[in-house]
């Protein structure tokens, strides 16, 4: 049965210590709704899933070591949430240096139907990420980190730390799971250490090439699975297709993913040979995206390079989505 995500001792703790008061705490009087992103109403309408203000959330950060973290890396920055709908909020931080998001979050209620959960899971409240931004937007790329599939910048190293937050919100406002969709492969990568994908077979393709990719740097596999240059048995382009992934928080939401069916389904598509086709991937490797310079001599061996060739027909296949990729 998958486990729940682990949490650290630091997050268990301060989790325990912030009150209901703390995270609905209102803003200076000098501050109006309008300022604090909340909408005017009585009682606890324009509370984020009736729980966080504006200046609870930025408490809640600061808290847990969040804003901190980003700051040392951004410089200074400031948290807006904005609740029109209190049960769809978006969760934007900016860096005052760069003047530009470097968090943002697109959040909502939902049930386990909508990730295809039948039977009780189908009633299973969830947190659903709609979309996710994390980003260092002052930071060029190099080719000691080159750009994935759907980056407009770099990231920041802490997916991970945003990744607890969202599972501790999840648990404060009573889901049972934190659910998502990735766009790209890379992005599911980055999710695949807590997330699970709800379909079994999609979990088994995933699988079959994460294991085509071994001994490849992640960028480059992200970009063979993004160009359609890994192949199946039959040479076909084994291709990643964005299917929910789940976190589970309960038991109920756990044992959808633990049955024969799922199983059976993710041996079975994990079996699949596929391979990179290199020749393939330098023909469409979208050299324009790329850091200026020559690249290192590990990836010339791969993908050859001449600074005189033409652009790749293939180099906007991955035009970044700011709002539907995930970035570390």
């Amino acid at each position: 049965m998958p486990r729940t995500p682990e949490l650290s001792s630091h997050a268990r703790r301060t989790y325990s210590r912030l009150s209901s008061a703390d995270l609905a705490a209102s803003a200076e009087e000098s501050l109006s709704l309008d300022d604090l992103g909340l909408e005017s109403g009585g009682d606890r309408v324009g509370l984020a899933f009736g729980t966080y203000s504006q200046e609870g959330l930025e408490h809640a950060l600061r808290a847990y070591g969040f804003a901190q973290r980003l700051e040392e890396r951004v410089g200074p920055v400031d948290v807006r949430l904005s609740c029109q709908d209190p049960f769809q909020p978006r969760i934007t931080v900016l860096s005052r240096r760069y003047h530009a998001a470097v968090v943002d979050l697109s959040l909502r209620q939902a049930l386990g139907a909508e990730v295809g959960f039948t039977r009780s899971a189908a009633e299973a409240p969830l947190l659903y990420v709609d979309s996710l931004l994390l980003q260092h937007p002052g930071r060029p790329f190099d080719w000691n980190r080159p750009p994935l599939p759907g980056q407009l910048h770099p990231g920041l190293s802490l997916s991970r730390d945003l990744m607890e937050l969202l599972h501790l919100m999840a648990r404060r406002i009573g889901a049972e799971g934190v659910a998502l969709m990735p766009a790209t492969f890379s992005a599911a990568c980055v999710y695949e250490p807590r997330f699970t994908f709800v379909d079994g077979a999609a979990q088994g393709h995933f699988s079959a090439l994460r294991r085509a990719g071994r001994g490849w740097p992640r960028w480059l596999v992200a970009w063979a699975v993004e160009l359609g240059c890994m192949r199946d048995a039959q040479g076909q382009a084994a291709l990643f297709t964005p299917t929910p992934m789940i976190s589970p928080l309960s038991r109920r939401v756990a044992r959808r993913l633990d049955t024969n069916g799922w199983h059976k389904a993710w041996r079975f598509h994990a079996k699949q040979v596929l391979s990179l086709d290199e020749e393939s991937l330098q023909a469409r490797f979208p050299w324009a995206r790329m850091p200026p310079g020559p690249p290192p001599e590990r990836v010339v061996e791969v993908l050859g390079y001449d600074p005189l060739a033409p652009a790749s027909p293939f180099q906007d296949a991955g035009e970044p989505a700011l709002r539907t990729a995930a970035t570390s």
